[in-house]
């Protein structure tokens, strides 16, 4: 019976060490590592994420697939079913163009030049599509910004007979405010798109255009300065004044190089003549020869491409430069043998 006893008290001190063990758990796992229930809403929020970004990517493909057959589908003779509708379907169409799939990317570019080809937008569509476009124009993607220059051009050439002055003023705006834009890619999309501009505009509009232009253009390049070590509170005051600078050379490299492409979207315009006001343009441009990169990368291209369109009429064109117009060009650029 004494053994019987001993073995009773044993079993209910296991008991007992077992209940401790067990609270000592339960305070552990509220004092330190999260609790089952949390660790489950985790995953179940991760899981939740997953399913949303794969709708989400389903919904954007159905859009661009519908877009992409639906709009190119209608002449000039009949209203696109969708053309109502695009104001409240371009934003999200933009958006797309920020997805991680690049195969995505690349039909939402194209689904979006196919949507501004839509014919017959009515007069209180299109300045709602308008409004859209100018918004995504903000964007801070500068995927997006860069689609919307394309997106604009082929709309205002197939609307230029019906877009109201003010609407058109409102394009004119944002394709020029892009031609300073922080990223390279999106101001050389913007130089085609004012050379449309330009195409389809008054001789007002270029004579306008090329002043501004050529103030740009003119903006002084700040000097780059050396930077001098110091101890303490001189090298950090130094530092910043270092950062300063290379801010401000960094905005007058933009500015400046918006004003040659603008020069250059004016070249670009008249690929085959040259308008009065042209040489003075190219003579302006050929300044430009040694500015830094990308400045000079693009009075070279444009160069390039004005000898190509124009090389074969030459003999008669060259007729409407001065000498001293004619010996910048040749020194400054190209073998003699090309304006000569």
């Amino acid at each position: 019976k004494q053994g019987g006893g001993e073995d009773d008290d044993k079993d209910k001190d296991k008991d007992a060490e077992s209940d401790v063990g067990s609270v000592k758990d339960d305070g552990a796992g509220r004092e330190g590592s999260p609790p089952g229930s949390a660790v489950a809403s985790v995953k179940a929020g991760a899981k939740l994420k997953r399913e949303c970004e794969v709708r989400v990517k389903n919904l954007r493909h159905s859009l661009v697939c519908v877009i992409t057959h639906v709009c190119p589908s209608f002449d000039s003779m009949y209203p696109c079913p969708l053309a109502a509708h695009l104001p409240s379907l371009l934003p999200a169409l933009f958006h797309a163009l920020e997805d991680q799939d690049q195969d995505l990317t690349r039909h939402a570019k194209g689904c979006a030049e196919l949507a501004a080809n839509t014919p017959m937008l009515a007069w209180n569509v299109l300045p709602q599509v308008l409004t859209a476009v100018h918004q995504a124009a903000k964007s801070s993607s500068w995927h997006v910004r860069a689609t919307v220059l394309p997106f604009l051009q082929i709309l205002v050439f197939r609307h230029q007979f019906v877009i109201r002055d003010a609407d058109m003023e409102v394009v004119q705006q944002t394709m020029i405010n892009l031609l300073s834009d922080s990223q390279v890619e999106v101001r050389e999309v913007a130089s085609d798109a004012v050379a449309v501009l330009v195409r389809i505009g008054s001789e007002g509009l270029v004579l306008g255009l090329r002043s501004r232009f050529t103030e740009w253009a003119r903006t002084p390049l700040p000097a780059k300065k050396k930077s001098a070590g110091g101890a303490g509170g001189k090298g950090e005051e130094s530092r910043t004044e270092g950062k300063e600078d290379a801010a401000t050379r960094m905005q007058g490299e933009r500015l400046r190089h918006a004003g040659v492409l603008g020069l250059a979207a004016l070249v670009q315009a008249n690929p085959y003549e040259v308008p009065a006001w042209m040489p003075d343009v190219l003579v302006q441009l050929a300044n430009h020869v040694l500015d830094p990169v990308p400045i000079r990368q693009t009075v070279r291209k444009t160069f390039g491409e004005f000898w190509r369109t124009h090389q074969d009429a030459w003999p008669m064109l060259k007729g409407n430069f001065s000498e001293e117009q004619l010996s910048t060009l040749t020194n400054l650029l190209v073998s003699p043998t090309y304006f000569s």
